[in-house]
């Protein structure tokens, strides 16, 4: 089994246990404490990623782009001296937020000017968000590591175990403490990864000034991109909504967000392993392995993301209500808009991982730049006046935009052909789905209707991806490839499915 292989394997399982985890998480948040609770931890969450991605310098990502190519040239003990050198002042900076939210609850609580029902002005979930954002940054420091180390195994088996403990945490501290136990529980969660900390914090060597120089280049505008692109690919209507329309909206965006997740996460993990492989490929000056990988990973993506996409959209309806409950019914339209909206935001991750890899971060700025500039006229111009569902509009123009401009630089500056012909046809393949699925349901509503139209649904797809020829025979030989790679006990259950489904 190739190394790429075994890694987009443990990249999947551990894509599928971050969004299970999220899943399960916000639905044992919705259940116990209803839409407006509900909408505050949402609040809280947004607040904790946004801290992150600013503490996080760029640095993370830009470990997990460079540690393979200096362990690859100069060995694995240079390349661990290179991570040990950087999370010095990498943990000194990110031990920082931590401090303010201490203080800031101290101030909080002295002035007498506290509200436990504002997150921000809790002195307790104030204290436990700056917290979060220390073990957040230094548990993605050490996820980076061991994704620059190759060790896929293990952030599968980190991330399997955070996204367990965040589950049983969220049931024991939303039930017993309500919207501050819930804080407390993702807090609690984050830090089983920092126990990587304790293996990378060792000798750090002479220092590699030239790789040094390129990953400090690199970082500052992976950071600047991350910081750009939180307003595109993270939730920042969720600001919006708050302002405009209160905390009820928030839970009810959050809810459709949670399940556009749930529909592309997975196969979205499949691309952890892509940028290490194009990073090595392109040390390599690899090209024609860079051209096929790209092609192929965004075909086998794209046949993983629209039916998922669309299937759900289609049954959305049925299937909210029956998770969240009624109180949620409201979040359906715009939920659906955000399910198709993730699909065209999933498929263009390979791209993003062979810019990534070409060092080109640079490019990457500046979609998220354009971008951004668009959100913040969406939230203004669509989330104000409409609520969720100008937010969901607002999404989903505003990523179409940024990958748009993310394609033309592919195809246009680095030259690389996007397979429009086999995307249009899974895109077809999609609708279809989704539209059997939807007829079931009109004709069958509720839970006996979703057992119909699901695997109706499923069905329709395979029989018109093999109908239109939407997957190549070097697609279909990489996904059996990649079923085999799985554990023994899983891959052989799935095994005959996969003959069955690809032929």
């Amino acid at each position: 089994m190739s190394r790429f292989l075994r890694n987009s394997v443990f990249g999947t399982l551990a894509g599928l246990s971050t969004t299970l985890g999220n899943f399960l998480s916000g639905l044992v948040v919705s259940r116990l404490l209803g839409v407006e609770p509900a909408g505050s931890v949402a609040f809280a969450v947004w607040a904790v990623w946004l801290g992150t991605t600013v503490v996080n310098g760029g640095l993370p990502f830009t470990l997990a782009r460079y540690l393979p190519e200096v362990g690859a040239r100069d060995g694995d003990a240079v390349a661990q001296q290179l991570a040990a050198r950087l999370l010095r002042p990498f943990a000194a900076v990110a031990v920082l937020p931590a401090l303010g939210g201490l203080g800031y609850a101290a101030w909080l609580i002295h002035g007498q000017v506290g509200d436990a029902t504002s997150p921000f002005r809790d002195p307790v979930i104030c204290a436990l968000i700056g917290a979060n954002i220390t073990t957040q940054a230094l548990g993605d420091f050490a996820r980076s590591v061991l994704r620059g180390r190759h060790a896929f195994d293990a952030v599968a088996r980190t991330t399997a175990t955070m996204a367990t403990l965040q589950i049983v945490a969220l049931l024991v501290g939303a039930g017993l403490f309500g919207t501050r136990g819930a804080v407390a529980a993702y807090w609690l969660a984050s830090w089983v990864p920092l126990v990587v900390l304790r293996e990378v914090w060792g000798p750090t060597g002479p220092p590699q000034r030239a790789v040094l120089g390129r990953m400090r280049r690199y970082a500052r505008f992976r950071w600047a991109s991350d910081i750009l692109g939180f307003l595109v690919w993270s939730r920042i209507e969720i600001l919006f909504l708050q302002l405009a329309w209160g905390l009820g909206s928030v839970g009810l965006f959050s809810a459709g967000m949670t399940l556009a997740n749930l529909a592309v996460q997975g196969p979205l993990m499949l691309t952890w392993a892509l940028m290490p492989r194009f990073a090595e490929l392109h040390g390599q000056h690899d090209r024609d392995s860079m051209l096929r990988l790209y092609a192929t990973g965004t075909r086998l993506l794209a046949f993983l993301v629209f039916p998922a996409s669309f299937g759900l959209a289609a049954v959305l309806p049925s299937l909210l209500p029956l998770l969240y409950g009624q109180a949620f019914a409201g979040a359906i339209p715009a939920a659906q808009v955000l399910v198709c909206a993730a699909s065209l935001a999933a498929i263009s991750s390979v791209g993003s991982n062979l810019v990534w890899g070409l060092e080109r971060s640079d490019a990457d700025f500046y979609a998220s730049l354009a971008g951004a500039a668009l959100a913040l006229v969406g939230g203004v111009v669509l989330i104000r006046p409409f609520g969720d569902m100008g937010a969901a509009a607002s999404r989903a123009l505003t990523q179409a935009c940024a990958v748009g401009i993310s394609s033309w630089f592919l195809w246009a500056r680095l030259g690389f052909a996007i397979p429009v012909g086999a995307l249009l046809r899974l895109f077809g393949a999609a609708l279809l789905c989704g539209g059997v699925a939807r007829g079931v349901l009109a004709l069958h509503p509720g839970v006996l209707g979703l057992a119909v139209a699901i695997p109706s649904g499923a069905i329709t797809y395979v029989a018109a991806v093999r109908l239109f020829g939407a997957l190549t025979a070097d697609d279909t030989a990489r996904l059996h490839g990649l079923v085999a790679a799985l554990p023994w006990p899983i891959a052989r259950r799935a095994d005959p499915w996969a003959r069955l489904i690809l032929g």
